[in-house]
């Protein structure tokens, strides 16, 4: 009798277990959240090209475009560059039917601290060398609407608040900021409410599209 027992309040704990991941809880919504927002690399910024990256003389004094950000990254300590001859890629020696000319370029590479925030990131088109310069985590979860169910879909659109507690140094700067913008839309948007929807599957809660 007493091995019966056992064996149903085992069952019964077992059983608990697997549901309770399947509650709308805000444990279960945070953790869902939490594991989809580090996908997305919306705390980081992508260079329109890959490193080695030459920039040449003609745009070095450039205010605006990958030269003004790659200078940008430069005084942040996040790389380096040295002074070297090569054929850059341009329109002008694409319609060329001569030979194309090496020219004078700065050429960047990623320092020793700037592989600390390096990686594949989201671009304009596709993944593109970038720095992150931090994670978007929970900060609360404001409110849900009530889970709509339909055959065995269950859906819940979440309001949450987000922040960066491994914000880095860097992305504080004046001139990072100016030559990437988005890093300030996204520190200012840092607290306010957000919305994203979630569906219940056999292992828990997810984001809609992961």
């Amino acid at each position: 009798m007493r091995q019966w027992t056992v064996l149903i309040a085992s069952s019964l704990i077992l059983f608990s277990g697997c549901n309770s991941a399947k509650k709308p809880n805000e444990t279960n919504l945070r953790k869902a959240i939490d594991q989809y927002l580090p996908t997305q690399n919306w705390a980081c910024v992508p260079v329109d090209g890959q490193f080695p990256f030459d920039v040449p003389a003609a745009n070095w004094n450039d205010k605006s475009g990958e030269a003004a950000k790659l200078a940008a990254l430069e005084r942040a300590g996040l790389v380096q560059f040295s002074n070297t001859t090569a054929v850059v890629q341009s329109m002008a020696n694409a319609l060329s039917l001569g030979p194309h000319k090496a020219e004078l370029v700065k050429r960047y590479t990623v320092s020793s601290k700037g592989q600390k925030y390096f990686g594949k990131v989201r671009g304009t088109l596709g993944q593109a060398d970038g720095f992150c310069y931090g994670h978007e985590t929970v900060d609360t979860i404001v409110n849900r609407t009530e889970s709509e169910t339909q055959g065995d879909y269950s859906e819940t659109t979440v309001t949450y608040t987000y922040k960066i507690p491994d914000l880095a140094a860097w992305a504080k700067l004046p001139d990072v900021q100016q030559a990437f913008p988005l890093i300030g839309t996204t520190l200012e948007m840092a607290g306010k409410n957000r919305t994203i929807a979630l569906h219940l599957t056999n292992k828990g809660w997810t984001v809609n599209g992961s």
